[in-house]
């Protein structure tokens, strides 16, 4: 073989091994990195972007006063190859949109185009147009509450992390926040869509809710909240009434509050906590329902005397009735009149300490009511679950007239609810209506029996017991003429800890709180008032907040168009 022969041979062979090289490279790109490369292409080549959902709306339970709503403006596109009706379309676009019908005829008639960008309007505006096929939204909305501080801790607030933050907000998220949409396509250099575009999913909006609150009653009760507050000065007011019969909220305010269109504002994050869920002390609002178990026991009846000596010792610790008093005989029903702690000790050790940690726990303190608010406590009854005295004596004495144990009031309202409603408790719930956007249909939120916790004989007899402490007793001051009225008053100290303050033992300020039910015996309503440490005023809530009941009464018998009983 001749030289000229092996240099042929050579280049032969580089020749056919940089073929197969080259042909084994493409191979390997163009079927075994496939995937990988049209990846990296569509990367370049398709994009897509979100087309964002519609926060659902929150109204008053009269369905049209707005409490939350979306403010701002809508892009308006339209999507040509999908419009059936060229011309009908251009005329209602054009009329929404306060264009020239030749200008949109003209841009409607551009097959070929995938995304033609119409105009910005006013969210409201988009409403009119919005299921007409082909037409499409970018949606710049913010959260809007029109109507700023009223019930601004039932509603919480939307936060710049588009997520529902405390109240019906947060806990509602998900029904609320509906499912962003998105459109996908190729795009040219400048980004602009050039080809039909390759899908378009539409956003699902989120489902409006329709509240239980009664816009009037929540004005009104925003007003005597706002009386409480100017009047006592105390660090804080709620009110909750509620309907006892299918636990729905009508009315809760309470002070100080916030504007959630404007809650970045606010430096101290306690504010937005809704007070009427958060837990204290109760007092002697609590006695009814030690009165409920010893009757429910047989142990007492309402004619059932004891004697009054004015305190009550055990072990090393005195109990004394609030006013310092002895009263000699009395009744249990006198007990409630006039809110003896020596007779609730009595009812308690009639009942016995495992029977009365049923009761509570069956009048569900110690655990959540469940209601449709975020930030719930559950309050504690540690101090008889684990008592720290060895026999439980004196904490089981303590907790029979409120003490050493606490509730939130929705859920002392809830408990009350057993004793109002011939003995069955309703969970309390604040959402009456969910609305889907997806086809309009409405899911109503049915009334939930918790249980049947005292016979319908033992609730008909505290309501009477309740009854006479408004006829005859310290809850007098909210007794309207003409109507059956069940009260009770509550006056607790203070806890150092529960005022925020880094020390133990009991302050000299008081927790004051008045409950009452009506007509008494088939109550339309059921409310609560509380105020923390009350730096004006009279000590007792038979004083302060007696007065302010007896107007809620007066107000909600008008409202209601609730005739007189007697």
């Amino acid at each position: 073989m001749n030289s000229q022969n092996s240099h042929l041979y050579v280049l032969m062979f580089l020749f056919f091994s940089l073929g197969a090289t080259i042909i084994g490279r493409l191979f390997y790109i163009q079927v075994n990195q496939y995937n990988h490369y049209k990846e990296l292409a569509d990367l370049q080549q398709i994009d897509e972007e979100d087309l964002k959902a519609e926060r659902g709306e929150i109204f008053f339970s009269d369905e049209s006063t707005v409490l939350a709503t979306n403010i701002g403006t809508k892009k308006v596109f339209i999507v040509p190859r999908e419009i059936k009706n060229i011309e009908k379309t251009s005329e209602i676009l054009a009329d929404v949109l306060k264009m020239e019908k030749a200008d949109v005829l003209e841009k409607a008639s551009q097959i070929d185009d995938p995304w033609i960008f119409l105009k910005e309007i006013p969210a409201i505006e988009g409403e009119k147009i919005k299921n007409i096929a082909g037409v499409h939204f970018e949606s710049y909305l913010e959260r809007f509450y029109p109507r700023e501080r009223m019930a601004s801790h039932v509603l919480g607030f939307y936060n710049k992390e588009n997520k529902g933050q405390y109240g019906i907000e947060q806990y509602w998220q998900e029904e609320l926040r509906g499912v962003d949409g998105y459109r996908k396509g190729v795009k040219d250099a400048k980004g602009k869509f050039i080809l039909p575009l390759t899908k378009i999913q539409e956003p699902v909006d989120g489902n409006d809710l329709i509240l239980t609150l009664d816009p009037n009653i929540q004005l009104f009760l925003e007003i005597k909240t706002k009386e409480i507050f100017e009047k006592y000065a105390p660090r804080n007011a709620t009110i909750i009434v509620l309907a006892p019969k299918t636990g729905e909220v009508l009315g809760m305010a309470s002070l100080p509050n916030f504007d959630p269109n404007n809650y970045e504002e606010k430096e101290n994050i306690s504010v937005f906590k809704n007070p009427a869920i958060l837990a204290y002390e109760p007092g002697s609002i609590f006695k009814p329902f030690t009165a409920a178990m010893a009757i429910e026991e047989k142990k007492v009846t309402p004619q059932t005397t004891y004697y009054d000596s004015g305190e009550i010792k055990i072990g090393s610790h005195t109990i004394r009735n609030s006013d310092l008093k002895s009263h000699g005989t009395q009744t249990m029903t006198n007990v409630i009149e006039l809110s003896l702690n020596t007779g609730a000790v009595f009812m308690q050790q009639q009942v016995g300490n495992d029977k009365f940690l049923d009761y509570v726990k069956k009048f569900g303190f110690g655990t959540k009511t469940g209601i449709d608010l975020s930030g719930e406590e559950t309050g504690s009854i540690a101090n008889i679950l684990h008592p720290q005295s060895g026999d439980g004596a004196i904490e089981y004495a303590n907790a029979s007239f409120g003490q050493g144990i606490s509730a939130t009031p929705i859920q002392i309202l809830t408990a009350f609810t057993a004793i109002a409603n011939q003995g069955q408790m309703v969970k309390p719930h604040l959402v009456k209506k969910i609305i889907h956007s997806s086809d309009g249909t409405e899911e109503e939120i049915e009334t939930e029996v918790i249980g049947q916790v005292i016979s319908a004989e033992t609730a008909s007899r505290v309501t009477a017991m309740m009854v006479s402490a408004v006829k005859n007793g310290y809850g007098k001051k909210a007794e309207v003429e003409g109507y059956l009225i069940a009260g009770k008053t509550g006056t607790a100290q203070a806890s150092w800890s529960y005022l925020g303050e880094n020390k133990g033992g009991y302050s000299s300020f008081f927790i004051q709180s008045f409950v009452d039910f009506a007509p008494a015996f088939d109550p339309a309503f059921i409310f609560i008032l509380k105020m923390d440490a009350p730096t004006k005023g009279p000590q007792f809530s038979s004083d302060s907040l007696g007065p302010f009941a007896q107007e809620i009464n007066e107000y909600l018998f008008n409202y209601l168009g609730i005739p007189p009983e007697e």
